[in-house]
């Protein structure tokens, strides 16, 4: 993918724009593992999905919304592209661990 800029072009790669995506996914405390995300990258226009686990018990709608958002905003400032669509799927919740407690 070519971006232009003011003196020039900047190119970003699929597989560069998928890994900085894939970091921005992780990057909030509720995120568990290593999300999996794709992307697909159309001249300077870009949808994203994110797989993600996320720790229980979460307000998924909520975080859900605000990770597609903090994607979607800092993949612009990052790359110049805009970004239309980011889909979040969780598929896995996983349980916070308490201190103490044991799961029967």
């Amino acid at each position: 993918m070519t971006v232009p800029a003011e003196h020039g072009t900047t190119t970003i790669s699929d597989r560069a724009f998928t890994r900085i995506a894939e970091k921005l996914a992780s990057e909030d405390e509720h995120v568990t593992g290593r999300p999996h995300v794709s992307a697909s990258v159309c001249g300077a226009v870009a949808a994203v999905h994110c797989d993600l686990a996320v720790r229980y018990p979460a307000p998924v709608p909520r975080l859900a919304a605000k990770i597609r958002e903090h994607v979607r905003r800092r993949l612009r400032e990052l790359t110049g592209v805009a970004v239309e669509n980011v889909d979040i799927e969780v598929v896995e919740l996983v349980p916070e661990r308490r201190s103490g407690h044991r799961l029967a």
